[in-house]
């Protein structure tokens, strides 16, 4: 079994690098140590205490103003939804479940929980009421956070099959039409609120109250019932073996399993990031910059509001959906930035888009030989006079027209989640964009292994983090072991069930580690097609080369127990429009998908992607949809991957006729 664990020497790290944040001390409680945290029982109330005027949040108002909050305010938020949680009668170990966009109270909801030893339990705003009624019936949660009065619809549809569910709390208050709503979810007066509570405070699980009340009149729940004293001894009880978080992965076939996360979990992968250069003038105020989350409130972004408050970052929140980020990341100009591949595509293709078509190929082959000369100078190697003032000159122009578009503030970039483009990455690494490949999944508590700008070597996840081992299985299979390593699923016993072995965890992902050290991923156990002439291949090396074009967002190869693979296509719907433009064709996608001239360039986009791989990875033929994949369907996770078993059952009967 080859096996390589990481330097705690090593400054590596999966989302801030070299500058994250300096690890916070306490004097008390039993979740602290004199060397440092070992929960987050104590992070907000911290934050407060000493950079009271820092901006904890920012986001964007409905009006398109940017807003902020102060960790002071931060704090009063938060501690006044823990007492509030309290005030419901819940207690350490309960679920929280939430079921909103995220958005400043989605983070103060979570440290409110940690506050208290409440579970949160993670529900994106697209989940559909039988998904709901699973989720929050398999961890028996007691109270649900709803973003609004939509959302609350859909858990009233569930609520008949949910016994333990005493409670909903709706963040945004109804709107003047709802008046059913309104009387249910603003009870008049202080008694009203008192009695709320008490309610919920007495009744048995089963009786299920069933009622709605916003977030303020919980908070004033909180400041009326709980005192803060009684809140700092709940923080002060919470240990690190405590768990903090429920995230149900996002299993593409059979129901969803959750993973249960600890407090220890975390702090394990908080622990993992350097300090800062120290900075003796840092003031109240002080800021070590934004991180920007632009995913739904899944895995990367449940470890993102974790890490932005004990990094001290302004964590800034996403105006829109995917399609938003390019906005987003220019108004942001975020020093921070954790993306999922199909976010990092969609910046690649803006930028892309930014230069004439005729210049494209160009601007390619400049960034490479920019990469080139990079890795020359990092390696103390001399650079021809000439070259060098090629360079200098490119660097000061156009590379930082391309850094321009990630915001011109960038210290990090990071890209884990799924199978990225290496042509991308080498694309923006020779233009100076500070990227890095990651990799981590829900069960690591999203972090295991991390290239880092000074030590990275394309095609590769990094080197495992400090405190983490990793090794490859005699099937090839990755096993990773860590503190960060969580509990195991919520209601399976792991002795039967298996994920962690011999305090192993095995991850389903096929690698390989080189001899220095650096984790290459290779594909997926159950991912593997097996072909008529017994050849087992990985789907990915074809999709990943298909989704470099800036046509195609998503790419999904098919072949199981054929002679050879076939493709599903969908078009990138800003690049198809620009390509559509240029050549007078229709800019809608449903007419250009049938149009011969786009089927020929895609025809020529896959002829260049095959030639770039092994014959037996080479698709014969592809078909190309007239919309996008879904996630409101089911066709893409929440991590914004493509549900495969679920696209490949949809479109079986399309991508079959290919072989006709």
């Amino acid at each position: 079994m080859n096996h390589r664990g990481g330097s705690a020497e090593r400054e590596t790290a999966t989302a801030v690098g070299t500058d994250a944040g300096v690890e916070p001390r306490v004097g008390n409680g039993a979740g602290a140590t004199a060397g440092g945290w070992q929960t987050l029982a104590h992070l907000s109330r911290w934050n407060a205490r000493h950079w009271p005027q820092a901006p904890a949040m920012r986001w964007r108002d409905p009006d398109g103003g940017w807003r902020a909050q102060t960790y002071a305010e931060a704090w009063q938020a938060t501690q006044e939804t823990a007492r509030g949680l309290l005030a419901l009668g819940l207690r350490p170990g309960d679920r929280v479940a939430v079921l909103s966009r995220l958005r400043p109270e989605w983070t103060t909801t979570l440290h409110a929980a940690a506050a208290t030893g409440l579970v949160v339990v993670s529900l994106l705003p697209t989940t559909v009421p039988e998904e709901i009624s699973h989720v929050l019936g398999d961890c028996e949660a007691s109270v649900v956070v709803c973003e609004d009065a939509a959302q609350l619809a859909k858990v009233r549809t569930a609520w008949p099959r949910l016994p333990t569910l005493r409670q909903a709390v709706v963040l945004d208050d109804p709107q003047e039409g709802d008046a059913v709503l309104r009387a249910e979810v603003l009870p008049q007066g202080e008694a009203a609120v008192s009695q709320a509570g008490a309610a919920a405070m007495h009744a048995a699980p089963d009786q299920g109250i069933r009622r709605a009340m916003t977030l303020a009149r919980l908070r004033e729940l909180g400041r009326r019932a709980v005192s803060a004293q009684e809140l700092q001894t709940y923080a002060d009880a919470v240990g690190a073996e405590d768990l903090l978080a429920i995230i149900y992965t996002s299993g593409t076939t059979g129901p969803k399993k959750g993973c249960a996360l600890t407090h220890g979990n975390y702090v394990s992968v908080l622990r993992a990031h350097p300090q800062p250069p120290p900075t003796p003038d840092a003031g109240p105020a002080h800021t070590n910059g934004t991180l920007l989350v632009v995913t739904g409130p899944h895995t990367i972004a449940m470890l993102m509001q974790i890490l932005s408050w004990w990094s001290r970052y302004t964590l800034a929140y996403p105006g829109g959906g995917p399609d938003h980020v390019v906005r987003d990341v220019q108004d942001v100009r975020p020093e921070i930035l954790p993306l999922v591949p199909l976010a990092l595509e969609k910046l690649y293709s803006a930028v892309l888009a930014s230069f004439a078509p005729q210049d494209q190929p160009e601007i390619r082959r400049a960034a490479l030989t920019g990469l080139a000369v990079r890795q020359k100078l990092a390696r103390g190697e001399c650079v021809p006079a000439r070259l060098r003032n090629w360079f200098e000159d490119m660097d000061q122009t156009v590379f930082q027209a391309v850094r321009e578009h990630f915001g011109g503030r960038l210290r990090r970039m990071t890209v884990s989640g799924a199978a990225v483009s290496q042509d991308i990455l080498a694309f923006l690494l020779g233009c100076g964009v500070p990227v890095v490949e990651c990799y981590g999944m829900t069960e690591t508590a999203a972090a295991a292994t991390s290239n880092h700008p000074h030590d990275y070597r394309l095609g590769t996840v990094g080197k495992p983090l400090p405190g983490i081992e990793v090794a490859i299985a005699d099937d090839g299979e990755v096993l990773i072991r860590g503190a960060n390593v969580f509990a195991g699923y919520w209601g399976y016993d792991e002795g039967r069930f298996g994920a962690i072995r011999d305090g192993w965890l095995h991850t389903g992902d096929l690698g390989v580690i080189d001899s220095d050290g650096y984790v290459s991923l290779t594909g997926r156990k159950k991912e593997l097609i097996q072909l008529s002439n017994g050849m087992a291949v990985t789907p990915h090396p074809l999709e990943r080369e298909l989704r470099t074009s800036p046509l195609i967002s998503n790419a999904v190869a098919y072949g199981e127990g054929k002679p050879h693979l076939v493709v599903l296509l969908t078009l990138d719907e800003d690049g198809a429009r620009q390509w559509a433009a240029v050549r007078g064709l229709p800019a809608d996608v449903p007419s250009l998908a049938r149009t011969s001239q786009l089927r020929r360039e895609l025809g020529h986009v896959l002829e260049a992607a095959n030639a770039r791989l092994q014959e037996y990875y080479r698709a014969q033929a592809f078909t190309v949809l007239d919309r996008d994949l879904s996630l409101d369907e089911g066709e893409l996770t929440v991590s914004l991957k493509v549900a495969r078993p679920v696209v490949l059952a949809r479109f079986h009967d399309l991508l079959e006729s290919l072989y006709a």
